[in-house]
């Protein structure tokens, strides 16, 4: 039995030996951590509870930290006054280190701004607080600052710590990124709209030159191959309908470059008439269904206002045809308390607005057509507005104050003089004959046609106008049975010609003569009171045969 105990005490000292080893190595990496600067305070328990004891020295690193960093550093107390401070709050200050000491931080501050501070200042007390204050320093210098204060919690101790970064430069760059934004967006904006001149020039020149010595050409062939004295050769006549058809190929073509370019509706007949234009002509080249909602009388916009809704439309249906594989398409506008509100649409696939991954080609061209729209709805003080999600399609909204519609500059009636009729003595003479006006502002077509009426014995050409004013003018002074009216005229367009002669109840029958042939412009010029239509395109085939007919008082729309 004493042999037992003995061995239970050996195996307890054994223990005891044990745990006072791993105790005393415990100690010795505490001490070793301590004495390598590893430890900055101990907690000790006791009868008190735990205390904490700080270590001597064991500050310094973090005080060399605060006084070599950048941001400033303080310490407040209760009334502002700074109680502590590094080098770079001095800096930021624009005072010497040992001069800010015991001065109250709100005494940097104008009063605006101090009155912040001390809001600052107060709700840290209570709380971590933040903001963003102008100081002068240096000659009146301004500098930002922002300013991070939180409360010092420990007891009998009211001070605040505050961190300032002075944010001058960052300020400073920002700024001049957003100069650069605003140059680089307005440089944009002159470039987009130098483009739409160019645009508008050659589209004017391809209308006004080219496409008029084709219609001339047309008719020139139309004329030679009715003519009795063709020579009966098998192979001329083959040849000059096929130049014939060649030349009105030609021409078609020309035309459709010209319109896509700009398209004369958009000056002449405004939004409406130009989107159902091109509607109908992109509903052939793509095969999508585009639904025009656009109300009859819908308000004139200023020119650059009307141009860029155009755009938005071209672009955002192209963007249809591209991406979307939707087979129908809608565009809608509407005017609503001082807002012009335009919007394209379809059913296709839609997209993810955030997706746009740079590695797609096809998303990298439609985010260039997007920041194209935008930057020209921005312009004009708008906004553009895409809503898409995969598989429920695209909405395009551009939305644009209207401003300062546009004013159709037309002298009033009472202004236009009607002159007596210099020719009507020999109108008496030559009853039997028709009188006929040429209005149109192309010296070269007014010959070609002169030429073919003329050709005809009962047909007489009483003059000739070179503007909408004039052609008004004339035709009340001479009263002509028909007027052939060009409907691009300067002053006057045809439109507003029509509705002039209309009103003053003349008699005198209307026949547009224009190189659109849309089913737009005849819509408008016949509901403006013109008797007939007739494309440049075929007026050498059907010039003729118009005339009788209207002179007839039969009539007949041709814009084949």
């Amino acid at each position: 039995m004493p042999e037992k105990r003995s061995k239970t005490k050996k195996a307890r000292g054994a223990q005891r030996i044990k745990e006072l080893r791993a105790r005393v190595r415990e100690l010795e990496e505490t001490f070793l951590a301590i004495h390598r600067g590893r430890v900055d305070a101990v907690v000790v328990s006791g009868p008190q509870g735990e205390q904490v004891f700080t270590l001597q020295g064991a500050e310094h690193p973090y005080r060399v930290l605060v006084e070599t960093m950048n941001e400033g550093a303080a310490t407040l107390d209760f009334d502002g006054a700074i109680l502590y401070s590094n080098a770079s709050f001095a800096r930021i200050l624009g005072g010497a280190l040992h001069e800010i000491i015991g001065t109250e931080l709100p005494s940097y501050f104008a009063s605006e701004e101090r009155k912040k501070l001390k809001e600052l200042i107060a709700d840290a007390f209570q709380g971590e607080s933040s903001g963003e204050l102008q100081i002068s320093v240096s000659g009146n210098k301004r500098h930002l600052v922002r300013f991070s204060m939180s409360p010092v919690q420990e007891p009998g101790l009211r001070t605040i710590c505050v961190v300032a970064t002075d944010l001058t430069e960052l300020s400073t760059a920002n700024e001049a990124l957003k100069a650069s934004e605003d140059s680089l967006r307005n440089l944009s904006g002159r470039l987009l709209r130098l483009q739409d001149e160019e645009r508008r020039r050659i589209s004017r020149d391809l209308h006004d030159v080219t496409g008029q010595k084709l219609a001339l050409l047309s008719m020139d062939l139309s004329a030679v191959l009715s003519s009795k004295n063709l020579p009966k050769d098998a192979e001329v006549r083959p040849l000059l309908s096929e130049s014939l058809a060649l030349s009105n190929e030609v021409n078609q073509e020309i035309r459709t470059l010209s319109y896509v370019l700009h398209p004369p509706l958009l000056d002449e007949l405004g939004l409406s008439s130009a989107v159902q234009w091109f509607t109908q002509g992109f509903e052939s080249r793509t095969g999508i269904r585009v639904t025009v909602d656009i109300p009859s009388g819908f308000v004139r916009l200023a020119q650059d206002m009307e141009v860029a809704l155009f755009r938005v439309v071209q672009e955002s249906l192209a963007n249809v045809h591209r991406y979307s594989g939707s087979y129908t398409a809608f565009v809608r506008a509407r005017s609503h308390e001082g807002l012009v509100i335009l919007e394209i649409g379809d059913f296709g696939k839609g997209m993810t607005m955030d997706s746009k991954i740079p590695s797609l080609p096809s998303m990298v061209t439609l985010g260039v057509g997007i920041q194209g729209m935008k930057e020209r709805v921005r312009q004009l003080a708008g906004t553009l507005e895409i809503s898409s999600a995969p598989g429920k399609g695209t909405l395009v909204t551009a939305i644009l104050p209207i401003g300062v519609q546009r004013e159709e500059v037309f002298p009033p009636l009472h202004e236009i003089p009607v002159v007596p009729a210099a020719s009507e003595a020999p109108a008496e003479q030559n009853a039997w004959r028709k009188r006929i006006l040429i209005a149109d502002d192309h010296d070269v077509l007014r010959r070609g046609i002169r030429t073919m009426l003329e050709s005809e014995p009962g047909l007489e050409v009483c003059g000739e106008a070179v503007d909408g004013k004039d052609a008004v003018e004339k035709t009340l002074a001479h009263a002509p049975d028909l007027l052939i009216l060009d409907i691009n005229m300067p002053i006057l367009n045809g439109l507003e010609v029509v509705r002039q002669i209309v009103r003053h109840g003349l008699k005198t029958k209307i026949l547009a003569f224009s190189v659109h042939d849309s089913k737009q412009i005849v819509e408008e010029i016949i509901a403006a009171g013109a008797h007939g239509y007739l494309s440049k395109a075929t007026a050498g085939q059907h010039l003729m045969q118009q005339v009788n007919l209207l002179l007839n008082a039969q009539i007949q729309i041709q814009s084949a």
